[in-house]
């Protein structure tokens, strides 16, 4: 349907450009009558302009100045053309990107007009003829490039809408990733606070029942229900493990164990996760790292803390790292060995601008079966790398051990290698610059508009004044001529020129097969215009008169 409506058009198109090819084969109002045969070769010429308008526009428009040139060249009267020559140049403006093609393409036409149209005429009617070359040359200026700059403004307005339409579909997407990405960062936090919190209190309680299990006199149906309240309280743990994987929404939260490093952390965690504005701040209600502790011990822990004082002396912005530091280390230290006794040593250490914080327990006397998971390492590794620090958690000694330095002031944020997400320039300022190409092309059109109306009324101007001049015939002159005179006795005293071809005022009748000439009786450009007629037919001079204004 698309195609057949673009071919309608067309043929309309066709239609209407060929409405003065039509009128110049019925009247002669405009200008000399056309023959029939001739109305169909322009007919034929302007369909094959419209047929190359859309798939080449730039040809299309080459095409029609072409046959302005050439009807001016041919026949001294481009009226045929001139509505095609404008139509399909303001098409082109529209459907052509490119400015250079178009400028460079018109004013080739122009020089080649300019080059061609006078040795045609002086080849068709025997004398030079600058008032057809300058007719050829600003026709194409006119009803060219002027037109064509016009396209082009329309173009650009388009593509400005276009832009404009683009832009806002792409911040609407944009809209919805944010909304989207602070759900997905709202369910992370939600996630590593249950982790954080609910887990740290099952792994006391799993360690709290695990040494009611292990105590020595214990009948044994007592010892056996503490060994199925703990396996509950692991498959809690279990089930909440699953909860911040489908919370975190994603399989990069899964799939770690207790000793994951430093290095598989960070690579593989989620930032959104670690941020810091998501996470606790030293304002909000949370537990000291000698709280943590000595509920640890409370459960049934052995740990040991060195350098409790340190605390005091650590930044807000750091502090709140340090304690889920301490906080992660016991429940690893306690759910990766439940029922087993197990040693944990808390050290806080303060080095040259950064706090050192080391969470490390020996191996258990008996292997344990805790729970997997790893989530809170992934998080809290990013979580330090954000922070300036930097995470390190392995075996050693048998045991294992959780060293973080973090540094007292957090450097800024750097962005990703390969620069910034979004558009490195402003909506404003893509606007701006459209909006200004939109305003110079017009600006353009109107200055060639301008100047090329100023160019035809100047040259209109002088060659007024340069015909008037080079063809007056001298009134004694006009008196010594008989008719019967031989023509070529006569044409040694007429001027160069001729002033008009046909006056369009009364004048007596011409004698039949003779032609007349038309010479001004003045040089005076913009008076009244008075006019000697000669007509000569076989060779002479057969009539002669004065044609008052």
């Amino acid at each position: 349907m698309g195609r057949k409506a673009a071919y309608l058009k067309d043929v309309l198109l066709w239609a209407l450009l060929g409405l003065p090819a039509w009128w110049a084969g019925l009247t002669h109002t405009l200008a000399d009558r056309y023959t029939w045969p001739e109305v169909i070769a322009r007919l034929a010429a302007i369909g094959v302009a419209v047929a190359l308008a859309r798939p080449r526009p730039l040809v299309a428009m080459l095409v029609t100045a072409a046959l302005w040139a050439g009807s001016v060249a041919v026949r001294g009267d481009p009226t045929v053309f001139f509505l095609a020559l404008a139509v399909v140049s303001y098409l082109a403006g529209v459907r052509m990107a490119r400015a250079r093609p178009a400028l460079l393409g018109l004013s080739a036409a122009a020089v080649a007009a300019a080059a061609v149209v006078p040795s045609v005429r002086w080849l068709l009617a025997g004398r030079w003829d600058p008032g057809a070359c300058f007719f050829a040359v600003t026709g194409i200026a006119l009803f060219g490039l002027v037109p064509w700059l016009a396209g082009h403004a329309r173009h650009q307005s388009l593509a400005l809408t276009r832009a404009g339409w683009e832009r806002a579909g792409h911040l609407e997407r944009e809209r919805r990733m944010l909304a989207e990405q602070a759900r997905l960062r709202e369910r992370a936090a939600i996630a590593m606070e249950m982790h954080d919190l609910l887990g740290h209190d099952l792994s006391l309680v799993a360690l709290r029942i695990g040494a009611l299990e292990v105590t020595a006199g214990l009948p044994e149906s007592e010892r056996r229900a503490a060994g199925e309240a703990r396996a509950a309280v692991t498959a809690a743990a279990e089930r909440l493990r699953d909860v911040v994987a489908v919370l975190g929404d994603g399989p990069e939260h899964g799939g770690a164990d207790h000793g994951n490093s430093e290095h598989g952390n960070s690579e593989h965690g989620d930032p959104d996760h670690g941020d810091p504005e998501h996470e606790d701040t030293p304002s909000s209600p949370g537990e000291s790292v000698d709280e943590l502790v000595r509920r640890a011990a409370a459960a049934g822990m052995a740990v040991t803390l060195h350098g409790a004082q340190a605390e005091a002396g650590i930044p807000a912005p750091a502090l709140a790292t340090v304690r889920r530091v301490v906080r992660e280390g016991l429940t690893n230290a306690a759910k990766h060995a439940p029922g087993a006794p197990v040693t944990v040593t808390v050290r806080l250490a303060h080095a040259p601008g950064e706090t050192v914080v080391t969470v490390a327990n020996a191996a258990p006397h008996r292997p344990g079966c805790g729970v997997t998971g790893g989530h809170g390492l992934r998080a809290l590794a990013e979580r330090v790398r954000l922070q300036g620090g930097s995470l390190r958690s392995g075996p050693a000694d048998g045991g294992f051990t959780l060293t973080v330095r973090l540094p007292h002031t957090a450097p800024p944020r750097v962005p990703p290698p390969g620069g910034p997400r979004t558009a490195s320039r402003p909506v404003e300022l893509d606007l701006a610059l459209a909006r200004g190409r939109v305003r110079r092309t017009r600006l353009a059109a109107a200055l060639v508009c301008l100047a090329a109306a100023g160019g035809v009324a100047a040259f209109v101007l002088g060659f007024t004044v340069y015909e008037a001049a080079t063809s007056v015939l001298p009134p004694a002159e006009f008196a010594k001529l008989r008719v019967g005179q031989a023509e070529s006795e006569v044409a040694a005293v007429l001027p160069a020129r001729t002033r008009i071809d046909d006056p369009s005022w009364p004048e007596p009748p011409i004698p039949p097969g003779a032609r007349c000439r038309y010479y001004s009786t003045s040089p005076e450009p913009f008076g009244e215009l008075e006019l000697y007629r000669l007509c000569f037919a076989g060779g002479r001079l057969v009539a002669k008169a004065f044609l008052p204004s």
